[in-house]
Formats: C-alpha cells, structure tokens, sequence
C-alpha cells in the first residue's frame, strides 16, 4: 500500500542507495534483482510507507529509565512506598525524579509534606503526566523559591506547580550524558519496533541542547529521521544528516490568573518567528487557549501564512464555531487520537456531555478542509502509532465507552495521519508515501491495517521497518 495516488498498490517494492527505485509486480521486479540483491518474502504481511510522529518528546523518553514511573501505583500510599524505595537506592541529597503522576488513577495528588517524609534528604519532584506542571516536596519547593505557579490553600504550598517546568528542569539538572545517550537508542529501537521511521521531537531546544541526539545519530545508534521543534528567538540551523530542524513551538497555556502567555504578547511571538520564515506550532488544548492561537494567526499579514503550514498542537476541545475559523486561516492541526484510548475514561467524568463532542475531533476537521495528522505526545501516552490509528476509528476508550462517534474516520483516513497528513505537517511530502525515486522508508506489518478491525489495529505487529533503506528493526 503506497499511499500515492498514482500507484497506491503494487506487488513488490525495489529499493537501493536509500531510495524506491521501482515499484510492480513481482515478476517485473525480479527481473531488476542483481547476485547481490537481498529478496524478503513479506508471506502475507502488508507494506507501508515508514509511519511518521510528527509530536512526542524524545529525551523524555530516554529517561525514562532513570526516572521512577509514577504509572506503577494506583493510590498514593503506593506512589510514597514507591517514592521511598526509590529514593533509598539514590546517593545522599540526589533527586528524586518521577514521571507520570495522574491525580485521577490516585484519587488524588499527593502533597509536599508527604513527599518530604517519603524521601527525607531528598528533594522529590515528580512530574504531571501532562508534562505541564509538577508535584513537589517540601525541600524542593524551597529550592525553587517563590514565584508563580504554586498552588496554595489557605496560604500553604500544597506541592503542585504550573508553568514552572523549564526552571525545574535547570533545577533538577539534566541526567548523565551516558545515560541520555543509552536512553535515546532504546527510545529509537522502540519506536523503530512500531514501525517509525520519522519523530518529531517537540521539546523546543536551542540547537547546543540537542548534543546527545546529535551524538546518538552520527554514532548509528538513533538511525530513524528526526525533526526538532526549536523555542522562539533561537537560532535557525541546518539540517544535520537525518537531523531536521522543525518548527518554532510556542505554548499558550490557561492557569489560575489567565492566559499564559497572555494574547497580545502570544500574537507578538508569533509574528516574530512567523517574519524569521520559520513554521510556528502553537501549543493550544482548551477552547481559550485554541480562540488565542487563532487570534494572534489572524492579526498575521497573509504573506506570513500563505504556504507556511503553521501548525496548532493537540486542539484537544473546539467547539463549533471554531472549526471554520481554523479552515479559513489556512492552519494544520497535530491531534491525538489516542488520548481517546488512554484519556478518554476520564474525560467523560470531567466533562458536560455536549462538549464531549468537540474533544480530539477528526472528522469535522477534514470535512472543513483542515489538513490533519496524528501524533501520541509520546511519553504523555505510549508511542504506538497503531494504537492511535485505531482509536481515529473507533473512538472507544480502554473501558470500550464511545467518545465522539461522529468523529469517527475510516480507516484510510486513519492511517493518513501518520503517513501522508504527518509528513505534510512537516513539510516533508516525500515522506509518508513509497514511490519511485522517493525515500526507502517502509514497515512491514500484520495484518492489514486498511481490512483489519480497530482492536486488531492497535495490536499490529510489525515484522520489519526500513529508513532510507536500512533496517532500523528488527536489528
């Protein structure tokens, strides 16, 4: 399944010097094969164009390792026996690093004073699963001083901080660079054993940051095509081999007093980076957030917008009139479907039935026109692109109640979002499609993902993934 419209099925693939050299059926290509040429007999399983991500966080996936996995306890007397064990095997003062604290599989958060007697002589910091805000210790909250952010109740620090991640990640320091670098070929064999063959890492960094993947690439050991996002006002750079830069990401958030960046200075930094000729991808999940981002690419001159492809992030509530505006601005919007797999138990608890309609939509977008692709904001979710391709059908949460039926897609569709629709959110149109002269990336997987149901979908298993002809799994 080639996924170009001129040939979108043939029998076998020819690849060499890291392109498609032809496509036909087997006989005709067989005549092609030279005494060197190495045959794979794919018995049944389907070929597609390597699927693309064009939204995770990878050096957050690399260190995971290091960090303690808060998605292991189901209450908090669990999360501080966890916390505890953890910090008892860490030199003395050392961090306490914890990823994916989710209030809602707790019951609740837990607070500073808890932390602080779970780890004494450590300060604890465990992060959100949203990646947006964090829980910390007492110790640590004294680190990080006063400022916005901390949440209070009668007067008291409970522990939770918003927007205040940057900071703590200086704060915290980063994990050694031997151990970023080992995270980051795990990280890539994973994604590889799903059938990736391109990411886009959308932790905006300045170009220095980005050494550890730079270092893992040029030694071989990330060998799949990376696009990185970049902060506003940093430095445009070249691509790098496999290493692309992306687009300049941009956050609006809505916290306790507002808007965060708040409108006028929002419109301000985008038409900044819009003037510098870069991409802007503006990180928007409620309706406030998305009605701000939407403002501020409206106040653009049309020479900024036409051709850029500026891209909104997640788009996880839009209500109605919202959806023509996005058409009309001409903007392309990264969803999630698979936060309907994953998120979407929960959603229905916190959220009035009519607006359930308007979470992670899909189907409204494309009939407007929106180009849309599919991204797992990988580790926020587990990477599976299969896993988000089957929720773009189904709509059914892990519970198996609907979330949004009318935004169903077919399974065409589907499977565009992490093909064709993610490489045009890249900018990248020769990538998500096998045709002759274009990339070798490909993924041999069973079953079909266009004839197969979604529960089978999401279980796809992929026996081969191929970048620029090379195989990148199994290795």
């Amino acid at each position: 399944m080639t996924l170009d419209s001129r040939r979108p099925v043939a029998q076998a693939v020819a690849v060499g010097s890291g392109r498609v050299l032809a496509l036909g059926s087997s006989a005709s290509l067989r005549r092609l094969a030279g005494p060197a040429t190495e045959r794979v007999d794919c018995r049944g399983a389907t070929v597609l164009p390597g699927l693309i991500d064009p939204h995770l966080h990878l050096f957050a996936l690399a260190a995971r390792r290091l960090n303690l996995d808060c998605a292991a306890a189901r209450s908090v007397e669990e999360l501080l026996a966890l916390v505890g064990r953890h910090a008892a095997a860490l030199p003395a003062d050392a961090w306490v690093r914890g990823e994916g604290v989710d209030e809602v599989r707790l019951g609740r958060l837990p607070t500073a004073p808890e932390l602080e007697a779970a780890a004494p002589g450590h300060p604890v910091r465990l992060r959100h699963r949203s990646r947006h805000a964090s829980v910390l210790s007492t110790s640590a909250l004294r680190l990080l001083g006063d400022g916005p952010g901390i949440e209070r109740r009668a007067r008291v620090a409970t522990g939770l901080v918003f927007g205040r991640e940057a900071t703590l990640g200086r704060l915290v320091g980063r994990p050694p660079s031997d151990a970023l670098t080992d995270g980051l070929a795990a990280a890539a064999r994973e994604l590889a054993a799903l059938g990736l063959a391109t990411v886009a890492d959308a932790t905006p960094r300045r170009y220095r940051a980005l050494a550890p993947l730079r270092s893992a690439i040029g030694a071989g050991d990330f060998p799949l095509r990376v696009f990185a996002m970049r902060p506003p006002g940093s430095r445009a750079w070249g691509a790098v081999g496999r290493l692309v830069p992306g687009a300049v990401k941009i956050m609006v958030e809505e916290e306790p007093p507002g808007l965060r960046p708040r409108p006028a200075t929002l419109a301000r930094l985008i038409a900044r980076a819009a003037a510098s000729g870069a991409q802007v991808a503006v990180h928007c999940v409620g309706a406030a957030t998305l009605a701000a981002a939407l403002a501020a690419f409206a106040a653009l001159p049309r020479r900024l917008r036409a051709g850029r492809r500026h891209r909104l992030e997640h788009v996880a509530e839009c209500p109605p009139p919202l959806v023509a505006r996005i058409a009309a601005l001409g903007l392309v919007v990264v969803t999630n479907p698979a936060f309907v797999h994953w998120r979407g138990d929960a959603y229905i608890g916190e959220t009035a039935a009519p607006a359930r309609a308007w979470l992670y939509r899909a189907r409204t977008l494309m009939r407007a026109g929106i180009p849309l692709a599919g991204a797992s904001d990988a580790p926020v979710v587990p990477p599976s692109p299969w896993v988000g391709i089957a929720a773009a059908r189904a709509r059914r949460t892990a519970a198996g109640a609907t979330l949004g039926a009318a935004e169903r897609l077919g399974a065409g569709a589907a499977l565009r979002l992490f093909t064709t629709g993610a490489a045009f959110a890249l900018g990248a149109d020769r990538l998500g499609t096998l045709a002759p002269g274009g990339p070798a990336d490909l993924v041999v997987v069973e079953p079909d993902p266009l004839r197969a149901p979604p529960d089978e979908v999401a279980d796809a298993r992929v026996r081969l993934t191929l970048v620029a002809g090379e195989r990148v799994w199994p290795t």
